[in-house]
């Protein structure tokens, strides 16, 4: 495989997924769009595209106008690459997280826009297992009413039965209309490609079976050593109670080996807002947007 010189750029392909896996484990992340399979899963609405440069990654999103860029990936002096970038290229880069963003605090011809509709979620998973305390009462109580008056069984997904995520996605989008929805059609699709490369991207998942039909899926992965990512957590919405027995079970049987979970962003919508506040997360990775003043 062959990946661009910089300044020469090229989209994102599944081929590009040695080298994209092999610098998110020498140099682990903190924010959630630092995977390949969110990256390769989302490459056709945020029109992603990739470029090597000195010892880093570049990738750059072609859904904005000016163009926007991650931050570079790989080891070495980011301040200095990303100030270079800004100045020779008056690059904007976004999904900036705090820790890069601190770099450029003293220096005033820089200008950071917090961006909080992307700050991600990240949780104790002892506190989302265990629902102690007066703060999940009322998640231990939608639990405790699905329980009564459902008999359900959990499954865990893997590449001889994922195909369990497609016919749930299916009947979802029914009721959702998906259709009529660009952002539902686009996560329709990256669903597609997470369960296509299930095996390959390293993925991890389950189910909840009521009956002969599946009701709620859950799909995630490594983030770093100790944090998983959610990418997918999806209930029947008329199903009282089902949201919170799929992430709670999912993590008590799979989250073992880490300590925390990100369940990503709200994007500004206040119902994701409010679902994701109530579950009460241990902190927030906060990103920014950056560029010259």
């Amino acid at each position: 495989m062959s990946i661009e010189k910089f300044p020469q750029f090229k989209a994102l392909t599944l081929n590009d997924y040695p080298v994209l896996a092999d610098i998110f484990k020498d140099n682990p992340p903190q924010i959630s769009e630092f995977t390949f399979t969110n990256l390769y899963a989302w490459r056709n609405p945020y029109k992603i595209f990739i470029s090597a440069l000195d010892d880093f990654i570049i990738l750059r999103s072609d859904k904005y106008s000016p163009q926007k860029f991650f931050i570079p990936i790989g080891k070495g002096n980011i301040k200095a690459l990303m100030e270079r970038l800004m100045v020779q290229q008056r690059a904007v880069f976004f999904r900036v997280p705090q820790e890069v963003k601190v770099l450029f605090e003293a220096d005033t011809k820089f200008l950071a826009e917090f961006d909080p509709d992307n700050s991600d979620y990240v949780y104790n998973i002892s506190d989302l297992v265990n629902l102690s305390g007066r703060n999940y009462d009322g998640k231990r109580n939608l639990i405790k009413k699905f329980k009564s008056g459902n008999s359900y069984e959990y499954i865990d997904l893997n590449s001889g039965n994922i195909d369990l995520c497609l016919k749930f996605e299916e009947n979802w989008c029914s009721i959702k209309n998906c259709d009529s929805s660009e952002g539902l059609s686009n996560e329709k699709a990256a669903i597609r490609d997470m369960v296509d490369n299930f095996s390959r991207f390293g993925l991890i998942g389950a189910a909840i079976k009521i009956k002969e039909g599946i009701f709620a899926v859950a799909i995630a992965q490594e983030l770093n050593p100790q944090t998983l990512v959610m990418h997918v957590l999806k209930a029947d919405p008329n199903i009282t109670g089902l949201y919170q027995v799929i992430l709670q079970d999912f993590l008590r049987t799979q989250a073992g080996k880490y300590k925390y979970v990100n369940l990503e962003q709200d994007l500004g919508i206040e119902g994701i807002r409010k679902s994701k506040l109530s579950y009460h997360p241990s902190f927030m990775v906060n990103k920014y947007n950056l560029c010259l003043k």
